[in-house]
């Protein structure tokens, strides 16, 4: 191979390395991890490690809302919401902007407010003028009802709450280090160096 074309040769893999690095690797490593961390939501855990279940699970709230798994929901917004910034040559960071998130990752303890009270209150009355009624008036004894009836004593008590206490949210960590995710990017990293040296390393080592 003339100088030239070895010139040549060299520029092109180190434009292809560059992009590899600063580009390709970000993008396939970002998709992969929240990939993954859209299976934790699935999968009603961190990388295995099972989330505490939620009280309308534990009540067994009427309908829906009492078979969703914990952090889901009819649109599964949390869920949904992940992100990438790859703007930074060579990094990739994952996003989560919903404003609950953190709390549910990382686990703590909320402020009950007047408003939040009031909520509670409101979903009480809801679900009360929810039940259904015998033609005499009285309360069916359904398995609706029991259902319903379960969910608000729950907000009832929720909305009896004194402002300014706290309600603990426990940990249900959903995106994060963890070796499950790290031995992943480690084969992404892999593979992609592998398919770069067949390929740049095979042109680079002929002698025509």
């Amino acid at each position: 191979m003339s100088a030239p074309r070895i010139n040549r040769e060299v520029k092109k893999a180190v434009e292809a390395l560059t992009h590899l690095q600063r580009r390709t690797l970000p993008v396939k490593v970002g998709n992969e991890a929240i990939n993954m961390f859209k299976d934790n939501f699935t999968d009603g855990g961190f990388f295995g490690r099972q989330w505490e279940q939620p009280i309308r699970r534990k009540l067994s709230f009427n309908g829906a809302k009492g078979q969703y798994g914990p952090l889901l929901s009819g649109s599964s917004h949390l869920m949904r919401s992940f992100d990438k910034d790859t703007n930074t040559p060579g990094k990739v960071v994952i996003k989560n902007p919903v404003e609950y998130a953190a709390i549910h990752n990382e686990g703590g303890t909320i402020t009950v407010t007047a408003k939040m009270k009031k909520y509670f209150m409101y979903r009480f009355i809801q679900t009360t003028g929810s039940m259904k009624r015998t033609k005499g008036g009285k309360l069916s004894k359904n398995q609706r009802n029991q259902a319903l009836s379960r969910e608000a004593r729950f907000y009832l008590a929720m909305a009896h709450k004194k402002e300014g206490s706290t309600i603990r949210m426990p940990k249900r960590q959903f995106m994060g280090n963890h070796p499950v995710l790290a031995k992943k990017i480690n084969d992404i990293i892999y593979n992609e160096l592998k398919k770069f040296i067949d390929t740049y390393g095979r042109n680079l080592g002929r002698t025509s």
